[in-house]
């Protein structure tokens, strides 16, 4: 009987033993960096090499104040990509990339905020930049606006990660980083 309660007296203390779980000390320091690693390749056209992909449009009009841009027929894979990504959009107005969501200036004291949402249904990817307030306050709907260029820049999360210190608002420090060209 004794060596019954002294087996499950041993247990019983193995097991407080291990479940305790005492004060932890400081982090110690950081070790030295590691050599840097060898340049990625280049993406295919409209690629970088973090995969990031990019919808473009010249100079275009604008549709109930606002446009929809996007791609029809992706492969599985771009689709995967896609559902994967971030999307950060760029239009063009008086010269000047301006970042989405936000105000674009038209000129003559003339803007529209936009905001957008995109859409991946299928095979089909869409963007649709939509009019939240506009400078001409006494009509009711957005009024239609002549934009130079939409970008639509398609990055995949990973890439974002490992890229925190960009500027993702930034037109130039954008195109910089995924080694895009106007």
């Amino acid at each position: 009987m004794i060596k019954k309660l002294m087996i499950i007296a041993w247990i019983a203390i193995v097991g407080v033993g291990i479940g305790c779980d005492g004060p932890k000390g400081d982090v110690g320091p950081a070790g030295p960096q590691g050599p840097k690693g060898e340049t990625g390749a280049a993406g295919a056209n409209g690629e970088d090499g973090i995969m990031a992909k990019e919808i473009v449009t010249g100079a275009v009009q604008s549709t109930k104040g606002g446009y929809t841009l996007g791609k029809a027929n992706l492969s599985s894979e771009d689709s995967v990509m896609i559902s994967k990504s971030v999307v950060v959009v760029f239009i063009k107005s008086q010269g000047l990339w301006w970042a989405q969501p936000g105000k674009v200036e038209f000129g003559e004291g003339k803007f529209t905020n936009f905001n957008f949402v995109t859409l991946l249904r299928g095979s089909n990817f869409y963007v649709d930049i939509r009019p939240v307030s506009w400078s001409e306050t006494d009509q009711a709907t957005a009024p239609e606006r002549q934009f130079e260029a939409i970008k639509a820049v398609i990055i995949p999360s990973e890439s974002l990660r490992t890229n925190a210190n960009v500027d993702w608002t930034s037109y130039k420090e954008t195109m910089a980083a995924l080694g895009l060209k106007e």
